[in-house]
């Protein structure tokens, strides 16, 4: 009999055991299951804006991009873009070879020498000026040939103007026979025209005009636009103003650098749509002295856009003939391929 009951006490604890246990299967069954924590999103820093200045010479090359220039164009959160205007070149090589300055209007030549000098750092986007020299003065001077036994003033020495007098005058066997006398920049020419005390001289327009103006003794005695296409016998246009851009700048800032040029060529279109709203802006920004002045001249400054590419063919024509006749006009050496930047 005690047996018996051992073993009923037994069964009855075992049995106590596993209802417990199934107990606790069924409330682990029917449990929901965890969620996992959130995860705390981590909040990514703004960046701060890339610094882009944008370059142009006063005159002619810098006249094109006004529009840009007087909304500066091109501001967002990501960019914080500054527009600067130099009298000379010389005043912007320095910062487009170290890298301060992204994009910039230049003479033609230029953008083969700084392309040579920083081994392939910048490249030439579109062509901006054409055809906008012209000899003038208050002499009696009409041909090329009559320059001979003259004093003609210059200026920007190792720029376009400089090379390209110097190749018509080798083409006219005028070599030695014409004294080049130098100033500093295109204003301070064209106030010694003004003042007659340079009686013949090589300017760009609109500085061509201001004189004319401001003086009715000075007038145009000869285009440089035909001397140049008879010197070359048509093989080439005078080039003479470009816009460059960093490559390396180029390409990490595609989608920038591709809005550029859009907006860029819509500038050029609504100077040459809207020149006398042009000059004004042209004034007021301080690319050039009197609004009255550039409007009459916008005609005549070869204001254009051409993109590189399109135009490669008859640029390596143009720095041929350059690099024929001084091989330092473009650098020393012709620009390759990559010299021409690819959209």
């Amino acid at each position: 009999m005690k047996k018996s009951m051992n073993k009923l006490s037994l069964l009855l604890i075992l049995a106590m055991i596993l209802s417990i246990f199934a107990g606790c299967t069924s409330k682990t069954d029917n449990a929901k299951p965890q969620e996992p924590a959130p995860q705390e999103q981590v909040k990514e820093e703004p960046k701060d804006p890339i610094d882009v200045t944008i370059a142009g010479l006063m005159g002619p090359t810098s006249i094109g991009m006004i529009k840009m220039i007087d909304e500066k164009a091109m501001n967002s959160e990501q960019y914080n873009v500054e527009y600067i205007a130099e009298s000379a070149p010389d005043a912007l090589s320095a910062k487009i070879i170290n890298g301060d300055i992204k994009i910039s209007s230049v003479p033609i030549n230029l953008a083969a020498v700084l392309y040579n000098k920083t081994g392939g750092k910048i490249q030439i986007m579109a062509v901006n000026t054409v055809g906008n020299l012209y000899v003038v003065g208050s002499d009696n001077t009409s041909t090329i040939a009559e320059l001979e036994g003259k004093t003609l003033g210059m200026s920007a020495k190792g720029s376009t103007p400089d090379y390209a007098m110097n190749y018509i005058l080798k083409q006219n066997k005028l070599e030695g026979k014409v004294e080049l006398d130098y100033s500093t920049d295109h204003a301070t020419l064209a106030q010694a025209v003004i003042a007659e005390d340079t009686s013949v001289a090589l300017l760009p327009q609109p500085f061509v005009t201001q004189t004319a103006l401001k003086n009715e003794n000075v007038k145009m005695l000869i285009d440089l636009n035909e001397a140049w296409k008879e010197a070359t016998k048509g093989a080439s246009e005078l080039y003479t103003g470009c816009i460059i851009v960093n490559t390396e700048f180029a390409e990490n800032n595609k989608e920038f650098v591709a809005e550029f040029l859009k907006q860029y060529e819509e500038s050029v279109n609504w100077v040459l749509e809207n020149q006398k709203d042009a000059s004004v802006l042209v004034e007021k920004n301080g690319i050039m002295p009197s609004a009255a002045i550039v409007e009459k001249a916008i005609p005549y400054c070869g204001i254009t856009y051409r993109l590189a590419s399109a135009e490669k063919e008859k640029l390596n024509s143009f720095y041929q003939i350059l690099f024929d006749s001084n091989p330092a006009s473009v650098g020393g050496s012709m620009p390759d391929e990559k010299f021409y930047f690819a959209e």
